[in-house]
């Protein structure tokens, strides 16, 4: 039976650790994992205050520039790609690309950054663009048993956002307390993962509402 991951990017390997981490590097100011901890996840922005004092600091001096963070220059977090990684592997996964980088991108351009930064599986979709996510996983997955007369039986959705928009439709299928203030994709994720992969999936059988 095959295995189909349904991933975003924002929120879920890359987070506001990997961002700050960024920060941080470019003005020359140690940290480590442990500035993230769970100390600070109900903070406002999951960060040590005084790694971000300091950043503010280097930041208001003018004496740097700003750091590019755009398009594939945005920084992923390796910590949540090994993570993702194990997920995949553990699941003989293959990807469909949920996330708004898939705009504009063709599969090969998903296929390269996940090379990249070191993601392993292989991308073998993209979902469109419909009123909610949800709309555009159940389209994607109607669209491609169809084209190959494939039934999906094993489905799980990595998306940190899910409650907005996924589960209304596919809360069973959704691997829930994965934000970016939390460091993303955690190995308590993994178990979580399995457990939904081995859910019997139907997609004849959800309600859309």
């Amino acid at each position: 039976m095959k295995h189909y991951l349904f991933l975003d990017f924002d929120g879920v390997i890359n987070t506001h650790r990997s961002l700050f981490k960024k920060l941080a590097m470019h003005y020359n100011i140690p940290c480590s994992n442990a500035d993230w901890d769970k100390r600070f996840w109900n903070s406002t922005d999951g960060t040590n205050p005084e790694i971000m004092k300091q950043i503010d600091d280097a930041i208001d001096s003018g004496e740097y520039s700003f750091p590019d963070t755009s398009g594939y220059k945005f920084p992923f977090d390796y910590d949540c790609i090994e993570v993702c990684n194990k997920i995949i592997e553990n699941n003989n996964a293959e990807i469909i690309v949920i996330s708004s980088w898939r705009t504009g991108r063709s599969l090969e351009d998903l296929q390269e950054i996940c090379d990249e930064h070191g993601l392993k599986g292989k991308v073998i979709g993209r979902t469109g663009h419909q009123e909610t996510r949800a709309e555009e996983i159940h389209e994607w997955i109607t669209l491609y048993q169809k084209k190959y007369e494939r039934k999906i039986e094993s489905i799980c959705i990595l998306d940190d956002e899910h409650g907005f928009d996924i589960d209304y439709m596919f809360g069973d299928y959704t691997v829930k307390d994965i934000t970016e203030l939390r460091n993303g994709l955690r190995n308590i994720h993994i178990n979580k993962s399995k457990v939904i992969f081995n859910k019997p999936f139907d997609i004849n059988k959800i309600v859309k509402e």
